[in-house]
């Protein structure tokens, strides 16, 4: 049996499959072109353009993909990812590929969706094929076979890549999240709205891959107390824990815990190149009221064999949150940990107690270093001096800062529902206003942490979760949220999914589902249910309300939203608006993650350049308004109906 790692050699043409996030089991020829020489010359020139039958194309090969888990006593019958490259036997002849064995599909390539293609060297970038691909059903209808033919490229040594979709794979995600590091390091830090950004390694996968988080936030409300190492995990040693932070909610935010649905890491692409924008207004507004917790790839081993759904032991990791095993499941068994220490305010559970702070308990008190210690430890040379100059300064100083920096910001007062009030775009307090700073007693010298308005207070340190997905079945970009049995739960858990359709023109609202079924549907492949997605099981052990999973279909939508100007462009600013739902691409992925900032702002009437007053909602409340009026008078009907009844085959993308 050849090694799997070693290229397939098939009819003259070399198949690759030994790279990351590759998925080829084998290959067969089926169709060799004739050599006369009366054909020879015709075949030579023969465009694949002219026709899609078979007398049009000069090779033929069925291709088998490998199942998740294929070859061991784990393999499950999850076979829709493919990725592999071929390499010609000759320049600019026409071949049809065969992917015989995928699981059924017919929605989605129905729909028009389409493989994807490189070309190395040439066409370095990915794009869908230029030809429609065909499919057909065994006599079972369980078997999916999906046909296409491509062109070889003009150079003999040019490699052609196709995929399932626009991947995104281990090394994609180390190799990206290296070039954000190197750009962030070569900043100098000059104020307290520059970015705070950590990186490090929560846990190892079962196979050894890092299981990245990374911290995002600005240095407003920064100690020097560093986060604690929780048991079982952070494993690399020489990675330092990141700083904790004083008044400031949690935003939790993960992806790819399915590894075929790489919408989800665009998405998440989108929103972190957002958050480190140091010159964006919405990413500046943003970090000072809260610190990101992201995690860019759930299931890595997954990602790197090429999987569309499972880990390495075959197990939907997004089924076992309610009770994680560090040893079958650590990945999840971190986040999970994760999410609770940031929901206990860095307080740790009984079992992982260890002596700290415990900033939930006492907050008139804030460990600092003292001015004169060595800090050389704490921070590198520039966020050293960040800390003495700006977050360690004093009253006054700090408020001739603020003064200067947030002119003529105000903090909106806080309504009886716990969310401000009325239509103010402010941030912060003025200098005789309450704040929430505090006062810091180090020798002869008090000093005051950098305060800005504080968001609402409740018992949770966690704001807002979201799970990143891609979906088959369903069109568009939308959420699926927790049930609740009340008004105005049920209306906070809806306005965030609201607002992105006001700030994206891809994102269906009426998509959304906050059913209680939808809580709790078992799968029909595996028979495990939703409970144990991290959408729900996030809700049951902090109670979060805003707690989702937000879904991209692969390939397009239904709609596209009329999104109304910002307010200080001005209403009669000229919107382009399209009006036929685009093909996804990762640029539109990425455009959905960078709208999730401007609408979490847009939550809490802290987004300075709103689009709210120009819609037809005219603020937040008439948004709240709106939602209410809808769930009083049962007119939500995406939100109240159960789930349309799918194939077990096509259910495998639902959360």
């Amino acid at each position: 049996m050849a090694n799997t790692a070693d290229p397939i050699i098939c009819g003259g043409f070399v198949f690759y499959n030994n790279f990351d996030s590759a998925n080829l089991a084998r290959v067969e020829l089926v169709k060799v072109p004739e050599t006369t020489d009366k054909d020879g010359y015709e075949a030579e020139n023969k465009s694949c353009k002219s026709s899609l039958s078979e007398e049009a194309t000069d090779y033929e090969f069925n291709v088998w993909t490998k199942h998740d888990c294929h070859g061991t006593q784990f393999q499950n019958s999850n076979r829709t990812w493919f990725y592999f490259g071929v390499k010609a036997s000759a320049p600019e002849i026409c071949v049809k590929f065969n992917i015989i064995n995928l699981n059924k599909q017919v929605k989605m390539f129905s729909q028009g969706m389409c493989p994807v293609f490189k070309v190395i060297p040439g066409h370095l970038h990915w794009e869908r094929i230029r030809e429609k691909p065909t499919y057909t059903l065994d006599q079972k209808g369980s078997d999916f076979t999906l046909s296409f033919i491509y062109t070889t490229p003009e150079n003999p040594k040019a490699i052609t890549y196709f995929a399932f979709t626009y991947p995104f794979s281990y090394n994609d995600l180390q190799n990206y999240l290296r070039r954000v590091e190197a750009r962030i390091a070569k900043r100098t830090i000059t104020c307290a709205d520059d970015v705070y950004y950590h990186r490090e390694c929560a846990i190892k996968s079962l196979e050894g891959r890092r299981m990245d988080i990374i911290t995002i936030s600005s240095f407003h409300n920064i100690s020097t107390e560093r986060e604690d190492r929780l048991n079982h995990m952070f494993p690399e040693k020489n990675e330092e824990r990141p700083f904790k932070f004083w008044d400031k909610k949690v935003i939790f935010i993960s992806a790819r815990v399915h590894p075929g649905e790489t919408p989800s890491s665009f998405v998440f692409n989108g929103f972190l190149n957002f958050l480190v924008n140091r010159d964006d207004q919405f990413a500046i507004n943003l970090r000072r009221l809260y610190v990101f917790k992201l995690i860019p790839m759930l299931n890595p081993d997954g990602v790197a064999r090429g999987h569309y759904r499972m880990d390495t032991r075959g197990v939907n990791l997004n089924r076992v949150y309610l009770n994680p095993s560090l040893k079958d499941h650590p990945t999840i068994y971190a986040a999970r940990n994760l999410i609770r220490y940031y929901h206990n305010t860095y307080r740790l559970p009984n079992e992982d107690e260890l002596p700290t702070v415990d900033l939930e308990h006492d907050k008139n008190t804030l460990t600092i270093i003292d001015s004169s210690c060595a800090i050389a430890n704490i921070v590198r040379d520039t966020t050293t001096r960040l800390l003495q100059q700006v977050t360690l300064m004093t009253l006054d100083e700090k408020r001739k800062d603020q003064t200067e920096i947030f002119q003529e910001c105000t903090f909106p007062k806080t309504n009886l529902d716990g969310m401000p009030g009325g239509d103010g775009e402010g941030l912060c307090n003025t200098p005789d206003e309450s704040d929430n700073s505090v006062e810091l007693k180090s020798g002869k010298n008090t000093y005051t942490a950098v305060g800005i308005g504080q968001l609402p207070k409740d018992e949770s340190g966690l704001y807002l979760y979201i799970d990143l997905h891609g979906h088959a079945s369903k069109k568009g970009v939308f959420m699926y949220g927790n049930y609740f049995d009340n008004a105005d739960d049920t209306v906070t858990c809806m306005l965030l999914p609201k607002l992105m359709s006001i700030n994206n023109p891809n994102f269906h609202f009426t998509s959304c589902n906050f059913t209680e079924r939808n809580m709790y549907i078992i799968d029909k492949r595996d028979g495990m249910s939703r409970e144990g997605s991290g959408r729900v099981a996030v809700y049951k052990l902090t109670g979060l309300i805003r707690s989702y999973t937000l879904e991209c279909n692969y390939n397009s939508g239904r709609l596209v939203n009329t999104i109304p100007a910002r307010i200080r462009d001005g209403i009669n600013k000229t919107m382009t608006n399209i009006f036929v739902p685009p093909k996804y691409t990762p640029a539109v992925f990425e455009a959905v993650g960078a709208a999730l900032g401007p609408s979490i702002l847009d939550l809490t009437n802290n987004n300075p350049n709103s689009r709210l007053p120009n819609s037809q909602y005219r603020s937040l409340r008439g948004v709240r308004s709106y939602l209410k009026l809808a769930y009083v008078n049962n007119l939500s009907a995406p939100f109240g109906k159960p789930l349309q009844k799918r194939n077990a085959k096509n259910s495998g993308l639902d959360d």
